[in-house]
């Protein structure tokens, strides 16, 4: 054997030790290009877990057909978890990376990537990290775990990126439900007003004939009934609008500091409470009207939006007069 062929021979040994010592585990893992992307059985996903690089993650848990939990307390809101869902049904991959963009990619992945994993009956289906719209903003870089390259991903006939569908803020994930009731169901509604002479008190026990009573508990007579069982059966799809972006405790102590501009506890008949207690809000970048038409004068404070805590929940939320509007009265308006 000449000096030639050793070497030769020495030289595919030495490539095949580190192959094998590469690919070998625990020493190394052997990655493979995966680009299934899609879910088909969405139905079966029972958790889901998403977090960003931020540090802020939710846990998604499934107790009902349409029921989802948030982080094991909070109910979530179905629509959106319904479009999470979908999206991962119906994604497909738009185009592999090339290599003049490769770079851009994994350091999009790496630095601003969310992780979402999908579970099923306590096994993970699919780990997927979400990075940002990619140059021609059609799609998505998303790269599967274990996987070597990452894609650009799109659901087919939709322009545009799936980033916002892959929510880490548990708060946006919350159903925004304040009450939803059929008449039926409500005992009695009662607004307690800082102006203690607007309050009043609907009895409801008997939805033929609901009675209302002033703040010391005194029957006041009205003429239209009707009317009275009309505003009780409003108590319909009042959703809250959004929560204060930043959460700053210093804004909710504040708004706490102030006496309320009403309280409204709706009793269920199962003797089950939901209360809502609004605050009057500054003045913002937002609020459409400053000046009261009348007087010329600034007004002061937002016409078209309170700050509200719902039942005991710290968290600060955001109600529009367009929506709660048919139900803020006060006893004057029964008469």
């Amino acid at each position: 054997m000449n000096k030639k062929t050793l070497l030769t021979l020495i030289i595919l040994v030495i490539a095949g030790v580190a192959y094998w010592a590469i690919n070998k585990k625990p020493w190394g893992v052997n990655f493979k290009d995966i680009a299934d992307f899609s879910i088909e059985d969405t139905a079966a996903i029972d958790k889901i877990f998403i977090a960003d690089r931020n540090g802020m993650s939710t846990v998604l848990e499934k107790t009902g057909p349409q029921t989802w939990i948030i982080n094991g307390n909070k109910l979530a809101d179905f629509s959106k978890i319904q479009l999470l869902l979908e999206t991962v049904k119906t994604m497909k991959v738009l185009r592999p990376i090339p290599e003049n963009e490769h770079n851009t990619a994994v350091g999009d992945l790496a630095t601003r990537g969310i992780k979402a994993e999908f579970h099923s009956k306590g096994g993970i289906v699919k780990t997927i990290y979400v990075g940002s719209a990619t140059r021609e903003e059609n799609g998505t870089y998303m790269l599967i775990e274990n996987s070597a390259k990452p894609y650009a991903v799109h659901i087919p006939g939709f322009f545009g990126f799936l980033t916002p569908r892959f929510i880490s803020d548990s708060l946006i994930w919350r159903d925004r439900t304040v009450f939803n009731y059929n008449s039926e169901n409500i005992k009695s509604i009662a607004f307690n007003y800082h102006e203690v002479s607007k309050s009043f008190v609907i009895n409801n026990q008997n939805i033929q004939k609901p009675i209302l009573l002033n703040a010391n508990n005194q029957v006041k007579p009205i003429t239209d009934v009707q009317f009275l069982k009309y505003y009780i059966a409003s108590f319909k799809q009042l959703n809250f609008d959004g929560y204060d972006e930043n959460q700053n405790q210093s804004l909710i102590d504040s708004i706490k500091t102030v006496a309320p501009i009403c309280n409204i506890v709706i009793t269920e008949t199962t003797g089950a409470l939901k209360q809502l207690t609004l605050y009057t809000k500054a003045i913002d970048k937002h609020t459409k009207k400053v000046i009261d038409e009348a007087t010329g004068k600034e007004i002061g404070y937002d016409t078209e939006r309170y700050w509200a805590f719902l039942n005991n929940d710290k968290s600060l939320m955001l109600v529009q007069q367009y929506n709660f509007g048919k139900v803020l009265k006060t006893i004057n308006d029964f008469k």
